[in-house]
């Protein structure tokens, strides 16, 4: 078995997703106990447990949909696309996957327990794929072994071997969004004691799952906040669409968009809250969606798609991890991530898509040009509601976790896939944003 434990946290694009504006409001007279940041999982679940213990909340939200950076879309490619979180990670206390299974509308299967995969080396898939593994392991387990908070870059082996490159691809830039000098040994070791409990897929969707679960939780959409003022005894949230005097706030959005200052603190935040924004801070990863019509067998599903990667010791791996058939779709996701894979995105859409085609040329040939039905590129760093994929801790700020997860004066609360235990998941959003509300109550 050969189980990547990938933190399979994907960020939204809003593109295709538009919704009819909202009428402008006013917040005059409004004077409720909390005010909630952000409807993505966090914002949501602690808005949703907040109402049912008879608090009075008030969930804004930047952008025009609730969800975050989970999110279905349907007219693409005309069947569930995934353009944010896929996976339902430890099914078995999985809130999103226990409402599916309750739910008649969603069709939810489980993962197999082994991995499927084909690796290949050039255009065969190769006999050498315990040497793949072989490093595979090693690179792992040194991480795995390591207390301390350092850059696996300093203590994984084999990093002049001729698969090396793939491993850190796949360990690196497809599980965390960083490459092997960008993250911190301890934080990917960390696992909170979760118990792992294996993948789920849901047919419709993670996204429709998600927005289905808390349809009924009110949020004023498309209210960009701008500062918020914790100088008094309680708060007050200034947006563009008026100001909300509450007693307390739970804000859960991103450590992108809280390290770039598009909110401001009045006061300002100590330092060491201010640094955990940027310290804990968020990865990159593309996805470059494509839609074939025989290239991959329909039987093939959930399958993994893995291979020698030309960039002999690169310090961010110039390739792509493949997950085929995704979600009993016919849509296949090859994802570049790390310093390559930010790089290749602000060269634009075009630029992601000729090189994820180039790399499947090399394992396919010209087949590839002639079964392309569609194709989708998303660039996850460049939408200003996240700024990123999801966060992680830097090399020797591991830290930071906890200060990042402090509440501020008694008055500012912290939530979010960041600030989680199982973080870098939809799931560990959602227990956040519930175990902040208990928190602040």
């Amino acid at each position: 078995m050969k189980k990547i434990n990938r933190r399979k946290f994907i960020i939204s694009s809003l593109s295709g997703l538009a919704l009819a504006t909202l009428p402008r409001f006013t917040y005059a007279s409004s004077n409720p106990d909390v005010v909630v940041i952000g409807a993505g999982a966090a914002g949501l679940a602690a808005t949703n447990y907040l109402i049912q213990q008879g608090k009075s909340v008030i969930c804004v939200e930047a952008g025009n949909r609730i969800g975050g950076r989970a999110v279905t879309d349907n007219t693409i490619f005309g069947e569930p696309y995934d353009m944010g979180a896929l996976w339902l990670e430890n099914g078995d206390i999985n809130p999103f996957k226990i409402y599916g299974e309750g739910n008649p509308k969603f069709n939810i299967y489980k993962e197999r327990s082994e991995e499927q995969y084909a690796v290949y080396n050039g255009d065969k898939k190769t006999s050498q794929e315990d040497e793949l593994w072989k490093v595979y392991d090693g690179c792992e387990a040194a991480i795995a072994k390591t207390r301390k908070d350092v850059a696996p870059i300093d203590v994984v082996p084999f990093q002049d071997q001729r698969w090396f490159d793939s491993v850190h691809l796949q360990i690196g830039a497809y599980a965390m969004g960083k490459d092997f000098s960008n993250y911190s040994c301890k934080d990917y070791n960390f696992d909170y004691e979760l118990p792992e409990s294996g993948e789920w897929h849901c047919k419709e969707g993670y996204g429709s799952l998600v927005a289905d679960m808390y349809k009924d939780v009110p949020v004023k959409l498309n209210t960009k906040v701008s500062e918020i003022n914790w100088s008094g005894s309680g708060v007050k949230v200034l947006t563009n669409n008026g100001t909300i005097d509450a007693k307390k706030c739970i804000i859960t959005a991103s450590n992108g968009v809280l390290s770039s200052g598009q909110i401001k603190f009045t006061p300002r935040l100590d330092v060491e809250k201010e640094e955990s924004f940027s310290k804990i801070s968020m990865g990159h990863y593309n996805r470059i969606t494509l839609k074939f019509k025989k290239l991959f067998k329909k039987k093939v599903k959930d399958y993994y798609l893995y291979y020698k990667v030309d960039s002999q010791n690169a310090t961010s791996p110039k390739g792509v991890c493949g997950a085929i058939n995704v979600s009993d779709t016919s849509l296949c996701m090859f994802d570049p991530g790390g310093n390559f894979g930010k790089e290749l995105a602000k060269e634009g859409d075009k630029a992601s898509l000729d090189f994820t085609l180039n790399e499947l040329r090399k394992i396919f040939g010209s087949k590839v040009d002639k079964d392309l039905v569609k194709s989708h590129v998303v660039n996850w760093s460049d939408n200003p509601l996240f700024l990123g994929a999801w966060a992680s801790a830097e090399p020797g700020a591991f830290k930071y976790r906890e200060i990042l997860r402090q509440p501020v004066g008694d008055r500012l609360y912290f939530a979010g896939e960041a600030t989680a235990k199982d973080w870098g998941t939809v799931a560990g959003a959602n227990d956040s944003g519930i175990q902040t509300a208990k928190s602040l109550i």
